[in-house]
């Protein structure tokens, strides 16, 4: 496997300068690869420690190319749901009705307690450091929670005593009621197993008497076995409320039972496993993950014209791209699917290859071969195009994209303030609210630097791409432009604000291309974080 990396949308001769600060290494160590919904692939990449990105790979289309559609960011963490506590004293179950992307408890459960007797343990730890955070729902009579670690409060090194109780413990309380999937940081510099105890710390003021816990949380890495909800067994004792994983679908317990023998299919809805009915989601309740883009291809488009007839070619967008071969490696061996743990199938570098024929509606138009390879913290494309068919002219060659999502709207967390390309000025996202304004050009630019806060997260984002040194490639000449609002909306709006950077590929005069003629070009995708 050695020079897997050594290719030039991996090296590119030396980051491109001025914007070098978005192409550095934060510190992730590994990649993972797992199933996603509709045959799909969901590829994570750690970008610094306890930090990953996760990608998914659409394949809605079987017979065209994998497509990055969205970019997931999400804290890593080893979570102990609330079906994982030890209960002593009077406690009550609560279940979710809403589905995770809407934000419901952590695992789908909750305990509850006005008992001033109650306490919930659980056993935490793993090999390496680690922190602590406890999960709760913020409530209107939200109490104090007092936490213990090995039955004494000398490791809660993150809290402190809030209104001389003669302990360390933290407030509940939340100005909107069941104000759900809040944490907190309790101790830090961890190590080995311990075991954390919560207990009701008496009413809260401003608050009450109200104490309703979610789950305990850990810091993680992709290796870790609590960071994604479990995949589905059968034959299984579960609790209504518990979450499972299967096929890149993530499902609640709708009831207490023995699963069935066969694991769910649905991916909306509820369904059954053929003993207990499961409510269906696209994401899981942890961890939680920030959208930092919407759908929309990554890899490449193009459009062009065979006597006057226009075709768009690209993914599962612009589709007329036939597949003819796939291959998923994960560190130089092929991809299997994990049935057990996490789901997920943990490794330094995850390779993609497919080849596909561009076509038009009049036939074959070029073979086309996409490597796409994920280290940490990098997303990595190399194309290389044959023409095998009539003389085609380019209307646009888009070889590098990157969405500049301001608004989440899932979440509604402001991701992206300013677009940097090249020398000039910033972009100001905010400013081109509710407009649909013109291209930005930046002529012969290549790259494009983003940064973002996201929770306790500053995300830094770079994108560059470029021609492949092979021989007669007709891609020499290299541009980029941002559409700062593509749909003018506004940040209050239900959607998304879509803004996207486009670096386009071409050559002097325009481009066209017929048999025998090629086209190489490359982008890549850097993650990492400030």
């Amino acid at each position: 496997m050695i020079g897997l990396e050594l290719t030039p949308s991996q090296l590119q001769r030396g980051n491109p300068a001025p914007l070098a600060e978005y192409f550095s290494r934060s510190g992730g160590q590994a990649v993972a690869i797992g199933a996603a919904p509709g045959g799909g692939l969901s590829v994570w990449t750690e970008i610094a420690p306890h930090v990953a990105a996760c990608l998914r790979l659409d394949n809605t289309v079987s017979g065209t190319r994998l497509s990055w559609r969205e970019t997931l960011i999400a804290t890593l963490r080893n979570i102990y749901p609330a079906g994982d506590l030890t209960l002593t004293g009077s406690w009550v179950q609560m279940q979710s009705s809403g589905s995770g992307l809407a934000g419901s408890y952590t695992g789908n459960r909750a305990v509850s307690t006005t008992s001033a007797q109650a306490q919930a343990s659980v056993l935490v730890g793993r090999d390496a450091p680690y922190d602590l955070w406890v999960h709760y729902t913020g409530r209107v009579a939200g109490a104090y929670c007092r936490v213990a670690i090995d039955g004494t409060q000398t490791l809660v090194n993150e809290i402190d005593d809030p209104a001389g109780l003669g302990f360390k413990a933290f407030s509940t309380h939340s100005a909107i009621d069941l104000h759900r999937r809040r944490s907190v940081k309790v101790a830090s510099g961890l190590t080995g197993q311990h075991t954390v105890t919560l207990q009701h710390g008496g009413a809260a003021h401003p608050g009450g008497s109200t104490l309703m816990i979610e789950a305990v949380a850990i810091s993680g890495s992709l290796s870790d076995p609590r960071i994604l909800p479990p995949v589905w067994q059968a034959g299984h004792t579960y609790t209504i409320g518990d979450e499972v994983q299967y096929g890149g679908v993530y499902y609640a317990a709708r009831a207490t039972g023995i699963s069935g023998a066969h694991p769910p299919a649905h991916t909306a809805g509820v369904g059954s496993d053929g003993a207990l009915d499961w409510r269906a989601d696209t994401r899981s309740t942890y961890p939680r993950f920030v959208c930092i883009d919407y759908p929309s291809e990554r890899e490449y488009a193009i459009r062009c014209a065979v006597d006057g007839v226009t075709t768009e070619i690209g993914g599962q967008t612009h589709g007329n791209e036939a597949l003819q071969n796939r291959s998923v490696m994960l560190d130089g061996a092929p991809f299997l699917a994990r049935t057990t743990g996490n789901g997920l199938r943990v490794g330094a570098h995850v390779t993609i290859t497919e080849t596909t024929i561009w076509q038009t509606s009049s036939g074959p138009l070029a073979d086309c071969t996409l490597i796409r390879q994920i280290t940490p913290g990098t997303v990595a494309h190399d194309v290389t195009v044959t023409a095998t068919g009539p003389v085609a002219s380019v209307d646009w060659l888009y070889i590098g994209m990157v969405p500049m999502v301001r608004w989440d709207g899932k979440s509604g967390t402001t991701v992206f303030d300013t677009v940097a390309v090249g020398d000039a000025p910033a972009v100001i996202l905010a400013d081109f609210a509710g407009q649909t304004p013109p291209n930005i050009m930046h002529p012969a630019a290549r790259s494009v630097g983003m940064s973002a806060s996201l929770d306790d997260i500053v995300l830094r984002y770079g994108l560059s791409a470029g021609a492949l040194p092979i021989t007669d490639n007709l891609v020499n000449r290299i541009d980029t432009f941002l559409r700062p609002n593509l749909e003018a909306t506004t940040e209050g709006g239900s959607l998304d604000w879509k803004a996207k950077a486009y670096v386009t590929g071409g050559a002097p005069g325009g481009l066209t291309f017929g048999a025998g003629d090629v086209l190489g070009f490359f982008s890549r995708h850097v993650f990492g974080t400030i």
